[in-house]
C-alpha cells in the first residue's frame, strides 16, 4: 500500500522530500556502500534540488557514494533550458561535491532516439548491476496522468523488457527518452512529488480509480518489492477522499 503524506504548503513538502532523500541515501550507503538515485525534471523537483544543495543537507549528504541518472529526458541539447539534466546540474549537481563520473545523463546530441535509449540502458545496467534495482526513483505527475515520459497511449507503456525506450509523443510532436515500467517498478523506493490544484483531479484518478476509467500511466507504477511514497501539498490532495 502506498504511503500518502499531505503538507500544508509546497515548502513543507520540499523539506519532507529532502529528508526522505537523505534518509534513503544514508540507508543505501549503510547497507550497500552506495546510493543510486534516479532523478526527475519539473518545478517541484527543482525546489527539492535547491534544498539539498543548501545547508544542513549539503554538508551531511554522502555525495562521494551517490550515483545519479535520469528517469526521462526531453529531446533537446544538454544545454537547452528544457533539458532535465541541465536543470538538475544548475540547481544541484554543480553546487555539491558529487564526482562527475558518478553522473549518467541521457545523451540527446549527435545520436538518434533509439540509439539514445539503448545507450541509457547500457549505462544504467552497468551502474545497477545484476539486480537492476535503483535505491530511489523520484517521479512527478502530469495533468494527463503521465510520469517520467510515459504518456497515455504511447508505445513505451507496453515495454516489458527494455529499461529505456525512445517514446514518440504525438500530442507534443516530439520524442522523449524514458525509463520504462520494468525499471521504475524494480526500485527499492519510489517517491512522487505532486503540487497544485491543476493536478488534483488526475491525482484522485491515479490513487482512487473508479470502475471503467482509463488506467493512467502513473497508476502503473507499483514497485514489485519496494516502497511507494506520495508527497502532496494540500491543493493537489484537495479532491482525495480524506481531504477536508
Amino acid at each position: 500500500m502506498a504511503d500518502i503524506r499531505t503538507f500544508d504548503a509546497p515548502d513543507e513538502l520540499t523539506t519532507a522530500a529532502a529528508d526522505l532523500v537523505l534518509d534513503a541515501a544514508r540507508a543505501a550507503v549503510r547497507d550497500r556502500k552506495r546510493f543510486t538515485w534516479c532523478l526527475s525534471g519539473g518545478n517541484t523537483p527543482a525546489m527539492l534540488y535547491r534544498k539539498l544543495a543548501s545547508e544542513p543537507y549539503a554538508a551531511s549528504f554522502p555525495w562521494d557514494r551517490t550515483y545519479v541518472f535520469w528517469g526521462d529526458e526531453r529531446w533537446v541539447p544538454a544545454d537547452d533550458p528544457d533539458s532535465n539534466a541541465r536543470m538538475a546540474r544548475d540547481e544541484l549537481l554543480s553546487r555539491v561535491p558529487l564526482p562527475q563520473d558518478h553522473v549518467r545523463p541521457i545523451v540527446t546530441t549527435g545520436i538518434e532516439p533509439e540509439a539514445s535509449a539503448a545507450a541509457a540502458e547500457r549505462a544504467v545496467r552497468t551502474l545497477l548491476g545484476p539486480d537492476l534495482r535503483p535505491d530511489l526513483v523520484l517521479l512527478g505527475l502530469g495533468e494527463d496522468g503521465h510520469t517520467a515520459s510515459l504518456f497515455p497511449g504511447t508505445a513505451a507503456l507496453g515495454e516489458r523488457t527494455a529499461l529505456y525506450a525512445a517514446n514518440r509523443v504525438p500530442r507534443l510532436d516530439t520524442w522523449r527518452i524514458t525509463a520504462t515500467l520494468p525499471l521504475l517498478n524494480a526500485a527499492r523506493r519510489i517517491a512522487f512529488l505532486v503540487t497544485g490544484t491543476a493536478k488534483a483531479r488526475t491525482l484522485r484518478q491515479v490513487l482512487f480509480p473508479e470502475a471503467e476509467t482509463v488506467v493512467l500511466p502513473a497508476s502503473m507504477v507499483r514497485p514489485a518489492n519496494g516502497k511507494l511514497t506520495w508527497l502532496l501539498d494540500r491543493e493537489a490532495a484537495s479532491l482525495l477522499p480524506h481531504a477536508g
